[in-house]
């Protein structure tokens, strides 16, 4: 029903619209009791708990950071059968974002172009106090964008601190400072969580475009500031995958690329890492799982959980179940 008939009706509207119709649905949805208890009977799957640092997630299947940025409806979309959702990227003091349009579909492509900006602290701390469903919270944390050195550092800090006891685990893009500043502020957030008795895991999420030898100064820092896990991986900037006319692709611009259109690069990377660090450092797979097909190719990669979200805009809800039944 969603690809005969929703799916063409919301690509019909811009999609910010259309993820604004969704986001005001969802919130009608939240004062419906009954009507969320049938979503989740209808959404189920018999679970297989998947356990790792103390965390009890009911299953490997997450939403990546991206779809719930403001964290307006995190808890209405674990009801789809998520076993963790991740919210933000968040940063300490409020964004503008980008100028509109600044999401793109490429629908031949199965994929998405996005030039979006982060959302601020305060918005999310109102929200994440509404939690009520039984699911692992991530939170995505970044510096303001106008920070540099340690000022960046601080950012990173304060959105730790201030936030540590409301995530279940924290996520920080690899790509959001330079790698001095960011081993600097890996140093900062491991000397505070030093001083406390309970540990939220950290992990890094990378980009899709990430060289080898990059990649061996990721390792390094995983072994050097005692980082938890990895996600791997975020958009790509590259075009190459994509088969959508040139003239089409120079009239959208600039943006990162998520979906089918990062073609195997998260794959790759996802198995170089499974070689190169611990078996208790966790690997999250995404970036281009867009079919349960995928997923049991990024798991047999060496993938621990997979993350999704351009599949849930393309393929609809019923491609949370279908994941979590094909790797089981």
């Amino acid at each position: 029903m969603y690809k005969q008939i929703i799916r063409p009706l919301l690509f019909l509207m811009d999609p910010e619209k259309a993820h604004s119709l969704l986001v005001s649905c969802l919130k009608g949805y939240r004062h419906l009791p009954w009507c969320r208890y049938w979503v989740r009977r209808f959404y189920a799957y018999p679970d297989k708990q998947w356990v790792w640092n103390d965390l009890v997630f009911k299953n490997r299947i997450g939403l990546s950071a991206g779809l719930s940025k403001p964290a307006e409806a995190f808890d209405e979309l674990a009801d789809l059968g998520f076993g963790f959702i991740e919210i933000g990227t968040v940063t300490p003091s409020p964004q503008k974002g980008n100028p509109r349009p600044r999401i793109f579909r490429l629908v031949e492509c199965d994929s998405l172009i996005s030039r979006t900006g982060f959302n601020s602290l305060d918005m999310i701390k109102l929200r994440i106090a509404q939690r009520r469903n039984s699911y692992v919270l991530g939170i995505n944390i970044n510096k303001n964008p106008s920070s540099e050195g340690k000022q960046a550092i601080g950012d990173f800090l304060s959105l730790y601190r201030e936030l540590y006891d409301t995530a279940d685990y924290f996520t920080i893009n690899w790509n959001s400072v330079e790698t001095e500043v960011m081993e600097q502020a890996l140093t900062a957030l491991a000397a505070f969580r030093e001083t406390r008795t309970k540990r939220v895991p950290l992990l890094l999420k990378l980009p899709a475009d990430l060289t080898e030898e990059a990649l061996n100064v990721v390792t390094a820092c995983i072994d050097n500031y005692k980082i938890d896990g990895v996600i791997a991986t975020g958009p790509t900037m590259d075009r190459t995958y994509l088969t959508a006319s040139l003239n089409r692709l120079q009239k959208i611009g600039t943006g990162s690329i998520s979906g089918k259109g990062i073609g195997d690069k998260s794959f790759r990377i996802v198995k170089f890492l499974r070689g190169h660090v611990g078996k208790n450092v966790l690997i999250v797979g995404a970036g281009g799982v867009m079919t349960p097909h995928d997923a049991r190719k990024m798991l047999d990669a060496g993938a621990d959980m997979i993350q999704i979200y351009s599949s849930l805009i393309y393929e609809g809800p019923a491609i949370v179940k279908k994941i979590i039944k094909a790797t089981q």
